[in-house]
């Protein structure tokens, strides 16, 4: 059986695409703790890769799995989990690296 497995996950593992988005984020006031929560917020997510955050425009780049998860559930999680308001800036093509 685990013969079997193994191949199935490394099999798997090659055709997972990694995804990066822009989000926007409204109503960060500061630049240290919002920026913080949002990124720790986001890092939570299984599947996501890693997430930049900028206070200064006010937005995200997030690269994530699309295998384990979704742009839709990444920003639905920000907005259940924060005070802020987010919303996809653009999606970009798989495959894209920050």
């Amino acid at each position: 059986m685990i013969k079997y497995l193994i191949p199935i996950l490394f099999l798997s593992s090659l055709t997972a695409e990694n995804n990066k988005i822009n989000i926007e984020i409204d109503g960060m006031q500061c630049s240290y703790s919002c920026a913080s929560k949002v990124s720790k917020v986001v890092k939570n997510i299984e599947g996501v890769q890693s997430c930049e955050v900028d206070f200064a425009s006010s937005t995200a780049v997030i690269l994530f799995n699309d295998q384990k998860t979704s742009s839709s559930e990444i920003i639905n999680t920000l907005n259940k989990k924060t005070y802020y308001k987010a919303n996809v800036k653009s999606d970009k093509n798989k495959g894209s690296s920050i």
